[in-house]
């Protein structure tokens, strides 16, 4: 591919409209900005005016120190809805009418994450400790308007993986795995460097990872499996500039055990959800929590 064949170098605005010429995208989508508002934005700031409604945990592990601030990374970690916004309008560009239906449900299972994630959110918060820092003009919009109480599971992650797998999903249907497949793996690299860049500006803890992973797991069964997950991981954190080999060996050791530690403890209980929160229970508690927020309190 040349440069300008990039998905990542799409018009992001040029995607938007391009999704909205579709009946069933324009449809798919309100849905989807009307989850992450109610379920994303509007539970954070309830908790955030309203403090006490849930309990929030603090969720830093030891590895996250040895991970390198790196606040270059913020355009990477701001990326992640633009990156399957791009994604879906490049299918409708390139196959049309003939790819409606699988962008539409692409769209709506965005949506249907946020809320996903929300049963956690709803009976715990999380956060982590991140510095301070105004140097660049994004971090004090993320300082400024993050109340930062969504870590686990982290949506960021869940959201850029999804898109990939989603997309490689969707070219198989359509018969264009071969066509498609150095676009497939470019969102992969994509989703990898989102996900690397969630530690790398501090905004969330290796805890966060795993718990995103297992997550999906749990919301698709077939287009996140463990192998899938695996395959994923292997090729994280491998630039030796950022960090050493031996912190890599430990990161990488500590997201496949967390994960596979969460998938079997799904098997004893009656939601996938209560995995999440018995975890969150065993970290220190930030702010008690009044009591859990009912599935419809917003």
């Amino acid at each position: 591919m040349t440069k300008k064949e990039h998905i990542a170098d799409r018009s992001v605005l040029f995607s938007v409209f391009k999704l909205l010429q579709y009946k069933k995208i324009r449809k798919a989508g309100l849905f989807c900005a009307g989850t992450a508002l109610r379920d994303f934005f509007g539970l954070q700031y309830k908790q955030r005016l309203l403090p006490g409604k849930a309990p929030v945990y603090g969720v830093d592990h030891p590895l996250d120190e040895q991970i390198p601030f790196i606040p270059e990374k913020v355009d990477i970690y701001l990326d992640f809805v633009y990156f399957w916004i791009r994604a879906a309008a490049f299918l409708m560009e390139r196959y049309g009418a003939a790819a409606e239906e699988a962008v539409a449900s692409f769209v709506e299972a965005m949506g249907r994450l946020y809320s996903f994630a929300a049963e956690v959110y709803r009976q715990g918060f999380s956060t982590t400790r991140r510095p301070r820092y105004f140097k660049k003009f994004r971090f004090i919009i993320i300082h400024t308007f993050d109340p930062h109480l969504m870590c686990i599971p982290s949506l960021h992650v869940m959201v850029v993986c999804r898109a990939y797998t989603n997309f490689r999903a969707i070219a198989e249907q359509l018969g264009a795995e071969d066509a498609l497949a150095p676009y497939i793996d470019e969102l992969k690299r994509g989703a990898q460097a989102i996900t690397e860049s969630i530690l790398y500006v501090k905004q969330h803890s290796v805890n966060c990872i795993p718990a995103a992973f297992y997550a999906l797991s749990a919301f698709d069964p077939a287009l996140f499996t463990p192998e899938e997950m695996e395959a994923f991981s292997q090729e994280l954190f491998m630039d030796a500039s950022h960090i050493n080999p031996e912190t890599r060996e430990a990161l990488l050791c500590y997201i496949k055990t967390l994960y596979y530690d969460f998938m079997e403890q799904k098997n004893t209980e009656k939601d996938w959800s209560q995995v999440l929160v018995n975890f969150l229970e065993t970290k220190p508690l930030l702010i008690p929590g009044t009591k859990k927020l009912a599935q419809n309190s917003i």
